[in-house]
């Protein structure tokens, strides 16, 4: 079977643009019967760099030529063609995309590209929307064979090469511009995708001049991870025949063992769970996160008992895009999840959470008080809901101050740091808390958002959060008004209200411009929102 990649030049002059399109043409036009898989580079109908705006008119009126000369190309020489080019994949909504033609030149499929650089969301304008939930790693399937998909910036993400792998592509089709790279990282970056999808890569890259030491290099790697055929700077078509294309390297699974697939030896002990937490289940970080949102104080505490692993689940699987929990200390200094320092309230406790260790505190009913249903439940440990719940959701981290002195004990907001990083969730949360808990987390952990809360001075939470370099606020009812949120916006301070459990007033506070609205009964109030 001949793989074949064009390779055509990267323009420099807008004069010159077009003509690398049509050369891109000229090369499908070109592609004869023995061809049987042919795979076009990034931006074949735009490859160039283009200022702000540029790019997508520019696109639209090569798009109709260049698709037109691949269909004709998949019918001509009984051939599976693959062209990446700016896409119109929606009304007005444009994409990186790479599209399959099937041997009669039909549409087979479409993948979108996964992880776009800065210049295509912000110069070229592409939508980056989709990106933003998991989806399956796509795979169009011809004639029975299996093809993946990678564009240029996607082969940087190894955890994005294993959830390719474990989709079982027999071709990867990596479309590629990577006009900064050296060519013995791009022959490391696809040996590596070939071995761990134990797959063919066949790669289509951008001539940057046939004296420059980066990018090009179109490429065809083996599942063994042998480099097949590499074209340099070169311009034009570079082809490799195959083999099976479904051929997979096979290896002993361990020293000695039984014959199996390479992608096997690996999946079969990857242990997804210690990783990165990752997948559908994982939302976008603070920074990232749209407004408004709703925050579940306490978790969704009006169906079960506040700040437990069961309040926090019912939230965040109807959807909160936020948690607010209460963090205090126990004696033998582990941070627990609770908000009253007195025990009575929310078990069959007494005492002073501070005045406990961990030990003594789980032997206490957390769950009773809320309903016999809940009996048992035991008091949650910041770990706890960080094992079970980091990067579910952002959350708003209320640091109870029983410290003395002007500052919350820099070595109990040092703990919490770790675990934040421990557990991968320092773009998912925020600090909220007195000016005390600000300037320590300011001190320790200065990247990390900061709330500034309305106590003691609640009239003058701006003017307070201004001087912590807070991002957002957090009012308190009745200590807020419309001047107070324009002040804060002025500021780029996000607004919090704590709280509203009254859908009929959503609309209102968000009429303020309120962008994070707390509340205790969750799914009314985010049905009002909605």
């Amino acid at each position: 079977m001949k793989l074949c990649a064009i390779q055509i030049p990267f323009i420099k002059r807008a004069s010159e643009i077009e003509s690398s399109v049509d050369m891109a043409i000229a090369e499908l036009n070109k592609c004869d019967a023995s061809c049987d898989i042919i795979l076009t580079p990034e931006y074949t109908n735009a490859p160039a760099a283009f200022p702000v705006g540029e790019c997508i008119p520019f696109a639209q009126k090569m798009t109709p030529k260049l698709i037109a000369a691949a269909r004709a190309a998949a019918v001509r020489c009984n051939a599976i063609v693959a062209v990446n080019y700016i896409c119109e994949a929606e009304a007005g909504l444009f994409r990186n995309t790479t599209e399959v033609f099937d041997r009669q030149g039909n549409s087979a499929g479409r993948f979108f590209k996964q992880h776009l650089p800065r210049a295509e969301k912000n110069v070229n304008l592409l939508d980056e929307e989709y990106t933003r939930k998991f989806r399956p790693a796509t795979i169009v399937e011809v004639d029975g064979i299996r093809f993946g998909f990678l564009i240029c910036y996607d082969t940087y993400f190894s955890e994005y090469v294993s959830l390719l792998a474990h989709a079982r592509p027999d071709v990867v089709l990596v479309s590629s511009f990577q006009r900064a790279e050296r060519k013995d990282i791009l022959r490391m970056q696809n040996v590596h995708l070939a071995f761990n999808c134990n797959a063919y890569v066949l790669r289509a890259s951008v001539s940057m001049g046939s004296d420059s030491p980066l990018g090009g290099n179109s490429m065809v790697v083996s599942p063994e991870g042998e480099i097949l055929c590499e074209f340099g700077n070169q311009l034009g078509r570079m082809a490799c025949t195959v083999g099976d294309i479904k051929h997979k390297y096979m290896r002993s699974n361990s020293f000695g063992g039984s014959m199996i697939p390479n992608n096997m030896f690996m999946e079969q002990a990857r242990a997804t769970w210690a990783y990165r937490p990752c997948g559908s289940m994982t939302v976008e970080g603070d920074s990232k996160m749209d407004y408004p949102r709703i925050c579940a104080h306490r978790g969704f505490n009006t169906v079960a008992p506040e700040n437990s692993l069961a309040a926090f689940g019912a939230a965040i699987a109807l959807g909160a895009q936020e948690i607010e929990l209460d963090v205090r200390f126990t004696l033998d200094g582990v941070p627990v999840v609770a908000h009253d320092s007195d025990l009575a309230r929310v078990s069959n406790g007494s005492g002073m959470i501070e005045e406990k260790t961990l030990e003594e505190l789980c032997k206490y009913d957390f769950g009773s008080r809320f309903s016999e249903r809940f009996a048992n439940l035991r008091i949650a440990t910041l770990e706890d809901v960080l094992r079970k719940f980091a990067r579910h959701a952002i959350f708003n981290l209320h640091l109870k101050d029983s410290d003395p002195g002007d500052i919350y004990l820099l070595h109990k907001m040092e703990k919490i740091v770790k675990m934040l990083y421990d557990f991968d969730q320092q773009e998912h949360v925020y600090f909220m808390g007195s000016d005390t808990v600000m300037k320590s987390a300011l001190a320790v952990a200065p990247e990390i958002p900061r709330c500034m809360g309305a106590h003691p001075d609640p009239w003058n939470i701006v003017d307070r959060a201004i001087e912590y370099k807070c991002s957002k606020v957090q009012f308190f009812l009745p200590y807020m008004n419309q001047d107070m949120i324009d002040k804060a916006h002025a500021n780029n301070i996000k607004c919090n209200l704590f709280y509203c459990d009254d859908p009929a007033k959503v609309k209102a506070y968000l009429a303020m411009k309120i962008d994070t609205i707390l509340t205790n009964d969750y799914l009314s109030v985010a049905q009002a929102m909605n």
